[in-house]
Parts: structure tokens; sequence; C-alpha cells
């Protein structure tokens, strides 16, 4: 029976999400009948122009409607997340008071929330009605169309939970909580305290769930008549609490009242009885007795014994029925499954949170080991040791940015890096007014650096291979001895700009002008020389007009010397591997061009040969002739 209960509701529903859908289709089948018949009657329309638009099916080419009914929802908004959060808070309702009907003495509560359920059953029409309008991505593209909305979500297997959750099935909505915790979780900042938080939340409700259904089955036992050591409900496991009216830690009062302890189990027989009367003299009129509600003492009762159960804890009255032993039995079986889960997520929650930490401990621990197998001094190992602290504590070993810009798309990592950095590279003066799109090459070319207390950044003398921008803490301008400090730079500063771009006629010839050191810990952010050059040879023109940024800012400190000429290598701003690579592109142009005048110069030697060879068979020829002719003179004299 229950079986064809089952599948005359599935059919139901089947054919209520058909008949909807289907009604929709014909609707939409005989739009498009129309215009069809409205185009085929132009008459200065060429046919088959009328044919493909009437059968086109695009409704993304249509024109957009306006009005506050043709909206559309990106349910990654935060409008759509404030209207899931109330949702939510309207399924909690019948996810609660559902199972509270049990107790009688809240039927009269739940009859004078009448009018909620009416609104409530208002805002889940209108969720439904929301949730049509919910944008999908098709083909990478949003989908705003609304008849297409309208199918797609005809189609999905949550509409039947939609339509049956608004009147037959309020507890249905519950679901919505789930889409609730997934929005939640894309959003917080804390979402190991936000899954603690939903573990103690689901207990809660299954606790709330077999605890009335525990009740439940006491009102068919007459849990009314119970007693302390039954199984069912029972006023006596949990009586009102008696207070003492009377003074009770001053024994000279004369209002006092002792409230220690004594047994009446170790009296004879015959004092018991007197014993008790007396005590109960002595306690007369000097008690308060806290009264609380049925409802409370059942519910609390009943939610206690599910706690305990459910946890495999015990500590209540065996079943007395075959019935009650069997939902003990699986009441007790539900419990470790919930136990066992409970266990394991906590335990991975725990796991998570220290995962990071834990990796990083592994390091430390390995890094203090390779100190003690070398033999480091011990300053260098304190050194190390408060180096790997200062790391921890302000998070830089907690978020790999490395890690995150492999797995975040390339444009987007840049929008992220471009948002962090691109105003502090344009307070530089030699990036003002720069191609944004160089900028962006060399902000993701930034990496970062950690420097201890007291460590060179760069030293005076040195080739300037790196630019450096200070993200926290605070570098120091020194002299060569390091003993005296002309200047002290914070963060957003940036230095070494000028000396990784290779200006022609620089005095200092890209030499680093100055010392500079950590004052503290401080993070940088470094661009390399090479990644600067790489940059630019895609951007020819913002690199002249970097350059002749350079020369003027150089040209205000008297730094240029217009006679001074940087030599070719010097010029070519690259690494050596590139400069190398650079020399056999030149070699191999060489080449071509020998080659070529050598395959000229062997086809003009060919052409030379033929002609000569030509001129001498021609001579050869006259030669020839001539001798011919003098024959023939020869014998004419001799005859004559």
């Amino acid at each position: 029976m229950s079986e064809v209960v089952s599948t005359t509701s599935s059919a139901r529903r089947e054919t209520l999400g058909g008949i909807v859908y289907r009604i929709y289709a014909l609707r939409g089948w005989v739009r498009r009948a129309r215009k069809r018949l409205h185009l085929f009657r132009k008459n200065d329309v060429d046919i088959e122009t009328n044919f493909r638009e009437a059968i086109r099916e695009n409704p993304e080419e249509e024109e957009e409607k306006s009005g506050i009914f043709h909206f559309t929802v990106d349910e990654h908004s935060n409008s759509f997340y404030l209207w899931t959060c109330l949702i939510s808070l309207v399924a909690m309702h019948p996810l609660i008071f559902t199972a509270l009907s049990v107790f009688n003495d809240i039927h009269p509560f739940l009859r004078r929330t009448g009018p909620f359920n009416l609104i409530f059953d208002l805002l889940n029409i209108l969720d439904l009605i929301v949730h049509t309008r919910i944008e999908y991505v098709e083909n990478g593209v949003a989908v705003k169309n609304l008849s297409k909305l309208m199918h797609h979500r005809l189609k999905s297997k949550f509409f039947i939970l939609d339509v049956l959750a608004v009147v037959p099935a309020e507890s249905l909505e519950c679901y919505r909580l789930f889409d609730f915790s997934t929005q939640t979780d894309t959003r917080t900042t804390s979402p190991h305290a936000f899954g603690l938080f939903k573990l103690i939340f689901i207990c809660l409700v299954i606790f709330h769930w077999n605890g009335c259904l525990y009740f439940h089955i006491s009102k068919f036992y007459n849990y009314t008549t119970a007693r302390l050591e039954h199984w069912i409900f029972s006023y006596d496991k949990i009586i009102n609490p008696i207070l003492a009216a009377c003074v009770t830690d001053i024994p000279n009062d004369k209002d006092f009242c002792d409230t220690d302890d004594f047994l009446i189990t170790h009296l004879p027989d015959n004092e018991v009885q007197s014993t008790v009367t007396s005590f109960m003299d002595t306690w007369n009129n000097k008690t308060t007795t806290l009264k609380f509600d049925n409802f409370f003492r059942q519910y609390a009762l009943s939610f206690y014994w599910s706690a305990l159960t459910l946890v495999a804890l015990g500590e209540q009255p065996s079943p007395c029925t075959t019935f009650q032993n069997a939902f003990e039995i699986g009441d007790t079986l539900l419990g470790l499954v919930i136990f066992a889960v409970i266990v394991g997520d906590v335990g991975n929650m725990v796991v998570a949170i220290n995962l990071r930490k834990s990796e990083f401990e592994n390091v430390l621990d390995g890094c203090k080991r390779f100190m003690v197998y070398r033999k480091v001094p011990n300053l260098l190992r304190k050194k190390a040791v408060e180096y790997f602290g200062y790391v921890w504590a302000h998070g830089g070993a907690q978020v790999d940015e490395e890690e995150i810009a492999e797995f975040l798309p390339p444009r987007l990592f840049g929008e992220i890096a471009v948002e962090i950095h691109m105003d502090t590279l344009k307070k530089v003066k030699l990036f003002e007014d720069c191609d944004p799109r160089l900028l962006y090459e060399l902000i993701l070319k930034l990496q970062l650096r950690v420097y201890s207390p007291m460590d060179y950044i760069c030293k005076k003398g040195e080739v300037g291979t790196e630019m450096y921008i200070v993200k926290e803490g605070f570098v120091e301008v020194v002299s060569e001895d390091g003993q005296t400090i002309f200047v002290t730079l914070p963060a957003g500063f940036v230095f070494g700009e000028l000396s990784i771009l290779n200006i022609p006629g620089n005095k200092n010839k890209n030499l680093r002008t100055a010392s500079v050191r950590s004052k503290g810990y401080s993070d940088l952010y470094v661009l390399d020389k090479e990644d600067l050059w790489e940059a630019l040879r895609e951007y020819p023109q913002a690199k002249d007009s970097l350059i002749e940024k350079g020369i003027q800012i150089l040209e205000k400190d008297k730094m240029i010397d217009p006679n001074m000429v940087d030599d070719e290598e010097g010029d070519f701003g690259g690494s050596i591997e590139e400069y190398l690579e650079h020399l056999e592109k030149e070699i191999l142009k060489i080449t071509t061009i020998v080659d070529d005048a050598e395959k000229s110069i062997h086809t003009s030697q060919q052409r030379m040969k033929t002609r000569l060879f030509g001129m001498e068979m021609e001579l050869i020829g006259e030669m020839r002739r001539m001798g011919k002719e003098r024959k023939n003179r020869w014998k004419g004299v001799t005859t004559f």
C-alpha cells in the first residue's frame, strides 16, 4: 500500500511539473507561430530572411524588456545572499515547530502563530518566483532571458520541492538551509568556525527531533502515571527545584536552617518515621519551590534523554517493552553513527586548522637539525629561529602567495596584484604616466622578500640589478661603514629604480650610490632587472619614455655626462643567456649574408665560364673559317 501511495504522489508531482512545463512550452510555440504569420504576410521582405527570423529561437537576440516584473537575479550577489538568509530563517520555523506539536501545552501558542504562517507561505511563494529568475551560465555566458530561466528552473530537481514546500509539506523548506550554508562557506573569513557552528546546529536539530519523538512515544504509554524507574517520560525524573528560604550559612542566626546531609538509612526502623516527621516540621514554611511549566519540564527531560542516548552515554532506565527495546537499539545505533561523524568532523577541522602550522614546524625542525649538523654558531641559530617566529607571527608562513598565484587564473590574480601595488608604483616619479599595460606586467613580476634586522639590502658600489618597494617595516640609508644613518625609509617607499634602466650617460654606471639595510624585520617587494627588460622589450615606446624620464631625473642631480657612451653590452639590458642568444642571432644573420654572397659569386663564376666558353668556341670557328679561306687562295695561286 505504501508503494502505491508513494508512486501516486510521485506521479502527481511529475504531472504537476509536466503540466506547467507543457503549458509554458505551448505558449511559446503559439507566440512563435503568430510571429511567423506576421512575417510571411510582408511582401516587401525577402522570404528567406523572414523564414530565418521566424524560426530563430535564440531569446538572447530579442530586445531586453524593462520593468519590475522583468528582473533577473545573480546568485552571487549580496542581495540574493541576504534573501537566502531570510528564507533560511523562514525554513527554520517548520524545522523546529513541527516537532514541538507533540506537546499539548504548546498548541495554543501554535494557533496564535497562524498569521505568521501566512506570511511565511507568502515569502515561500516569492522565493519560488525569485528562483525562476536566477541566472545560470551556458557556454561561458550568463543567461538572462526570462523564458530560458523559467525552463531551466522547471527542469531542475528542486522545482517539485519548491512547490510542495509552499503548503503540503512545509518541512521540505529545510533544504534551503543548504543553499545558505554553501553561500556562507564561500563568503566567510572563518570557514572552520562556521563549520563547527554547522556541526553544533545539526546535532541540536537531531537531538530536538529525537527528543520530541521520545515524548510522543511516552504519550502512548500514559506518561502521567509513570514512575521514576520507568523508561518513558515521568515528572518524577524532573521535579521542580526547592530552595531554602532561611539562613544556611550563619549558625547563630535565629532563622538558621541546617542543610547538612543526614542519612536516615543508618537509623533503626522504629526511628525513621519520627525523624522524617521531625524534618518535615522543621522545614515547614522554610522553603520556596521554583515551579516550571509542564511544557518546559517535558521538553527539557526529552531533550536531555535524546542527547544522552545519541551520544551513547546511557544512564537511563532500561526499556520495559519490546517496542521500547527496539527503539532504544535503533536510537543507540543512530547515536553511534552521529558520534562517529562528530568525532570525524571535529578531527578534520582540527587537522585543517593546524595543517599549515604543522608544515611550518616541520620546516623549522629541519632547519634546526641542519644547523646542528653543520655546527652553525649559536648567534646565527638564534637569528634563524627568530626569523621563523617573525614569519609565522606576521602571516607570511600561513599564506603562500605563489600557491595562490598558481591556483587562481592569471588574469584574476593580476587584477588582485594590481589592486595591491598599482597605487604604490604610480607614486614613483619614474613610472608616472606610464603605460598601464607595462605596469600590469611589472606588478606580476614582483617577488616578496623578507630581511632580518641589520641585514644589508644593497651596498654602495654594487651593480644594481633589483628595484625595491618597502611593503612593511623600515629601511635605513647608511654610510659605507654603517655608522651614520642618513635617512629612514618607511613602508610604501621605492628605491633602486634608476640603476636597473641602463640609462646612457649615467655617471654612476648603474652602481649603487648608497648602502641600505633593514632596521628591523622588513618585507620588500623586489623587481629584478631581467624581468623589467623582458617587459620593456614588449613595449618599446614605454622603454624610451622611461629612459627619457630617468635622464631628466639624473640631469636634475647633475649625474648625466653627455660625452659618455655606454657600450652595446651595457645597453642590451638583459641576462647573459639572453645576450648570448642575441649574439647567436646576429651570427646567424651574418652567416646568411655570407652564404648569399657566396652563392652570388658562384653564380657569377658560372656565368663567366659559360661566356668564356662561348667566346672560345666563336674564336675557334673564326680561326677555322680563316684557315679555309687561306687554303682556297693558295690553290688559286698555284693553278695560275
